[in-house]
């Protein structure tokens, strides 16, 4: 009778025990799809970008000149055509303010927007 007793006291406590064990197991389950998730994510994220980046250096051309810094904003000046463009996407060109320049970038004409992925001096 004694041993009777103890398994019916034992039965509420191993159910609760096996209720805790099922809802780890389901709290480690959803924290492990929102990892693989959040990695998928990621990886679009990458990708996204990686193609954005490809299709810059596509339509990358190179330009000389000299930098100039006026309102604020930094601009090319290129003597030979006599025209400049505000220089976007770079935030080193205060470095380079009254220096000669070779800027690689794709140009947005109609607004005269240089959009730069890389600038360096030239001697």
């Amino acid at each position: 009778m004694q041993l009777f007793k103890s398994r019916v006291w034992l039965c509420p406590f191993s159910t609760i025990a096996l209720l805790f064990l099922v809802n780890g197991a389901r709290a480690q389950e959803t924290q492990r799809q929102k990892q693989e998730q959040n990695t998928q994510q990621n990886q679009y994220r990458d990708e996204a970008q990686a193609t954005q980046l490809d299709q810059s250096m596509r339509n990358s051309q190179s330009y000389a000149g000299k930098v100039s810094q006026k309102y604020g904003k930094f601009y090319l000046e290129v003597a030979h055509s006599r025209s400049s463009y505000l220089l976007e996407g770079i935030w080193q060109a205060k470095r380079f303010v009254n220096k000669k320049v070779r800027v690689t970038g794709s140009l947005d004409s109609d607004k005269n927007i240089l959009h730069v992925v890389s600038i360096s001096p030239t001697p």
